[in-house]
């Protein structure tokens, strides 16, 4: 009797049931909250980018190391309309608005690299994309010669771009062209007047 009485009186109810059930589940929860998030690796990718800051200006240093760029895996060259086989480099620049500011290198050679100022959407999908330093071979009436295209950005990304010309018979190099850019609220960048 004393027997029977005791395993009676340790009996679970179904209130009792109901919250084991409930911790079970609150441990689940807790449990798949704590879980790696697997999105999207573009955005993964993009989230290791290291930060430049601005102010930013042209640095014949900068542009010949590319200090704090990494490489672009081939996969998203796309998201800055590439193709696969081109060598992108890329650095994380301080948002705008409401959109992710990004300085891509690309590699034409060993020696040679062009930099772009890109905005971009909070998907890291290309919105529009500046060309801010260039160095080609040019023939200007006749004249063959090295153009430069230089950069300054603000902190507040009002973009100054000038342009040098130095042909093979000049003793110095000739600004031939000074342009500003900003960015509207659709993230494109929009040029505007310079005032000397």
């Amino acid at each position: 009797v004393v027997l029977l009485s005791y395993s009676c009186g340790n009996r679970k109810n179904a209130a009792d049931y109901d919250q084991m059930i409930d911790s079970i589940r609150k441990a689940e929860v807790a449990a798949e909250l704590l879980k790696p998030n697997e999105g999207d690796p573009v955005i993964a990718f993009f989230d290791t980018l290291g930060i430049k800051s601005i102010p930013m200006k042209y640095d014949v240093s900068f542009v010949e190391y590319l200090p704090q760029m990494k490489k672009v895996p081939s996969v998203f060259n796309s998201r800055f309309d590439y193709e696969s086989n081109v060598e992108l480099l890329a650095v994380k620049l301080p948002s705008y608005k409401n959109y992710h500011m990004m300085l891509l290198a690309e590699k034409l050679d060993s020696t040679t690299t062009t930099l772009y100022l890109c905005t971009m959407n909070q998907e890291y999908v290309l919105v529009d994309r500046l060309c801010i330093y260039e160095q080609k071979i040019e023939n200007r009436n006749g004249n063959l010669g090295v153009m430069r295209q230089e950069y300054y950005v603000t902190s507040k990304y009002e973009v100054t771009l000038v342009s040098y010309f130095r042909g093979e018979k000049d003793e110095e190099e000739s600004e031939t062209a000074a342009c500003r850019y900003v960015i509207n609220k659709e993230g494109n960048f929009e040029e505007t007047i310079v005032e000397l």
